[in-house]
């Protein structure tokens, strides 16, 4: 864009971002006549002239802020709620006359009638090439749909206030947030949200959860439609999509491998819930991110990513160590019947769910179970770390014992699945395998020591 998008000062008033061209011819310098000054006190100060009284033709009595919406929209300002997204042309520099290229007056026409330059698509292929072509209706079709998805909602909000008691408390919030929402949507449609598409379409998405939150302040059901585009999914329909950006199956995050496409595919994640509207490819979830998510009340997919703690749950597990036969409460009860991931977990807050179908007693029941395998667990770790030295020994000696590390492998091998499925899972399970554990080492260690 233009570093200066107002000509003040000039007679010639150039609007830019349009862009219709007004001009007036200018005024032909006065030449400068140099006095000499006269000897004796010097004189009193001039009155300073008065202000220039702009003339009939002057552009600028009609013109005031010509475009300004646009321009702030394209630098990322002007709406409520987001941060600055500046526009990544804009950030670059460029000028709206580098995208507004085809007239729309006729030749002979514009020297009467002013010129505006439309945007033209070629200015797009220009720059990026064959692959950006169409990416200037596809930002023209999305942002279209996500206002057409966010309109009924402000409509139904507004209604809801019309018959809502203005005196209960919550009114108030529920009105300025509809304004808010209401001014958003407005915006990008007046200031022309292609213009910053990610922006615009930051602008559009809270709107959409301001109007949800008013009508829950309300005490009314959101209205319900398609917004999955509107509440951040907006990323792959304005760019990636067109200009064939393959969607990558897993990613690394905090160190662990993560099926990105299925979180995007079957899951219904949006782009923006883990990376940045504001900077491109910038990754801004957390493992609180994570969490809300995963952990959520309305999350029943535990098992998808807890597998070793189901399996082991629903005596799937199999392993010549021993048998692992279903939870006795395995068909009856899901994960989230013992899980309450909407409140601080804790032991005390999962025994407390056991009283939803047992007796009080029972709530002592769950400390008694992981106390005693908290004991077990140290129990087997000591003896394991105890058949390690004697087989370590043995090595120093001479003495390979094959036999030995065979038992202590399958040792370790019993202590680690009970400890990553987690005991309480499955008590009969963890309680057998766990002597299992300490059998083995016990006789890798009678096999390892010297005779």
């Amino acid at each position: 864009m233009r570093t200066r998008l107002a000509a003040v000062g000039l007679s010639a008033a150039v609007l830019i971002a349009g862009t219709t061209v007004f001009a007036q011819s200018e005024s032909r310098p006065q030449l400068a006549v140099v006095a000499q000054a006269p000897k004796g006190p010097p004189a009193p100060p001039e009155r300073p002239p008065a202000p220039h009284r702009t003339g009939e033709l002057e552009c600028r009595n009609c013109h005031l802020g010509e475009h300004q919406g646009v321009v702030q929209m394209y630098i990322g300002i002007g709406g409520r709620g987001a941060p600055t997204i500046p526009s990544h042309m804009f950030q670059v520099r460029v000028e709206c006359i580098a995208c507004h290229t085809t007239p729309k007056a006729a030749e002979g026409t514009m020297g009467l009638s002013g010129q505006t330059f439309r945007p033209s698509e070629q200015a797009c292929v220009g720059c990026h090439g064959e692959k950006y072509r169409g990416m200037l209706q596809r930002w023209a079709t999305t942002l279209t749909k996500m206002t057409e998805a966010v309109t009924p909602k402000l409509g139904a909000t507004r209604a809801a206030l019309a018959g809502a008691d203005r005196k209960d408390p919550k009114y108030t919030r529920a009105q300025t947030l509809t304004d808010d929402a209401e001014f958003n949507v407005r915006y990008v449609a007046v200031a022309k949200g292609i213009h910053n598409v990610f922006y615009a379409a930051d602008l559009l998405k809270l709107a959409n959860g301001w109007l949800d939150e008013a009508m829950a302040l309300l005490g009314r059901a959101p209205v319900k439609v398609d917004d999955q585009l509107v509440r951040g999914g907006y990323c792959a329909a304005l760019c990636h999509e067109v200009a064939r950006v393959k969607l990558r199956d897993t990613v690394t995050f905090a160190n662990q491998k993560i099926p990105h496409g299925r979180h995007v595919a079957e899951l219904g994640a949006t782009c923006t819930s883990c990376h940045s509207a504001e900077t491109h490819k910038a990754v801004t979830a957390t493992k609180a991110t994570c969490g809300a998510c995963h952990h959520g009340p309305q999350n029943e997919r535990c098992e998808s990513c807890h597998r070793p703690q189901a399996g082991f749950y629903r005596g799937e597990v199999k392993t010549a160590l021993g048998t692992v036969a279903p939870n006795v409460m395995a068909a009856a009860v899901a994960c989230t019947g013992c899980h309450d991931w909407s409140r601080k977990h804790s032991r005390a807050a999962v025994g407390e769910k056991c009283v939803g179908c047992h007796e009080a007693p029972y709530t002592a029941l769950l400390t008694e179970w992981t106390t005693g395998f908290d004991a077990d667990l140290k129990k087997t770790a000591e003896t394991l770390r105890n058949a390690e030295a004697a087989i370590a020994r043995a090595h120093r000696g001479g003495h390979r014992a094959p036999e030995a590390a065979a038992l202590l492998k399958d040792a370790r091998d019993a202590l680690a699945l009970v400890k990553s499925a987690r005991p309480v899972h499955n008590p009969p399970a963890a309680e057998a395998l766990l002597a299992t554990a300490r059998q083995k080492a016990g006789e890798a260690l009678a096999q390892a020591a010297p005779r």
